[in-house]
């Protein structure tokens, strides 16, 4: 763990001026099992958010109605059960890029923070990063680390044990640190963010076009948090403020799919956002080291194809 996080009890800073309000915005597809909990993690934030926006995006599911199942039949919608607290837009389904679009465009927020529907933030989340962006307020972007939650064990390392030496300098401040200098060419080599993370300027959103729409299957985080941390200064609290759930059907538990996708994201990014060229040399360094690794991956898997079509154990 980088710093020492503070207690939220010690931030001095105006919770209900305007440059504070936070709007949270969860895209949802099929997810009514797990996005109560989720809810139930924001709402209780010790800062609350100016407002949750459900976007609902074409669900199959009982999440178009939102039901707990945990409750039974007959129990109220979770939009009901928290009351004005959560607002909810059912769109056709269009994609989480779209579903996340449409909540910013309906969000009041000077800061928008988008969350998975099955992730889980700790209480202190919003708080510590207004923290920071009240003592900077130049950043546009304050991330966090986090943690993996599987079953109800929370690993043992977090996210930000793993950067790498020398990623980013560190200008400390009471809440965390700033990042001033472009840490854009070794994002290939480790990502600091997720969807879940952050908190966002709504104005900054606007201005890079939010999410990438031309991109799938996860590679839509990795486009907007190149997007993000490609510019300085931004904020980090090096504290674990959210966990990450990891189930069979999240994305992540494909781990192959999931680097064959890195390949395809960065080539992506590679090919059509300017903010990547000056860095081309440095960026093409881990991406050749990501083709690297998807081929050792597929030589693998390959042999153990053989060794089942053999009959050998």
């Amino acid at each position: 763990m980088i710093g020492n996080p503070n207690h939220a009890d010690s931030f001095e800073f105006d919770r209900n001026h305007p440059s504070n309000s936070i709007s949270v915005i969860i895209a949802v597809y099929n997810g009514a099992k797990l996005i109560s909990e989720t809810l139930k993690t924001i709402l209780g934030q010790t800062l609350s958010p100016t407002e949750v926006i459900v976007v609902n995006d074409g669900s199959t599911d009982d999440t178009a109605a939102l039901i707990d199942s945990r409750y039974g039949d007959d129990t109220a919608s979770v939009v009901e059960e928290f009351g004005d607290s959560v607002r909810l837009i059912t769109t056709t389904n269009q994609g989480v890029c779209a579903a996340r679009h449409e909540g910013a465009a309906k969000a009041t927020g000077t800061w928008l923070a988008f969350c998975d529907h099955d992730d889980l933030w700790l209480p202190t989340k919003l708080e510590k990063q207004l923290g920071l962006a009240n003592e900077v307020p130049e950043v546009h972007c304050v991330i966090t680390d986090y943690a993996d939650l599987t079953g109800d064990v929370v690993a043992e390392h977090s996210h930000f044990s793993f950067v790498p030496n020398g990623f980013w300098v560190q200008e400390q401040h009471e809440h965390g640190f700033v990042v001033r200098e472009p840490i854009t060419g070794k994002l290939t080599t480790f990502q600091p963010g997720i969807t879940s993370t952050p908190i966002v300027k709504r104005s900054f959103y606007q201005s890079v076009g939010g999410f990438d729409k031309d991109v799938t299957n996860s590679a839509e985080d990795t486009c907007f948090h190149f997007r993000c941390l490609s510019a300085v200064p931004f904020g980090v609290v090096p504290e674990v403020l959210m966990h990450y759930r990891r189930h069979p059907s999240s994305w992540s538990a494909d781990s192959a799919k999931q680097l064959r996708n890195g390949v395809l994201v960065w080539e992506h990014i590679l090919a059509n956002y300017p903010q990547a060229q000056p860095f081309r040399s440095d960026l093409m360094k881990g991406l050749e080291a990501m083709r690297k690794e998807v081929a050792e991956v597929d030589r693998y898997q390959r042999r153990q194809k053989l060794k089942r079509l053999l009959g050998f154990k």
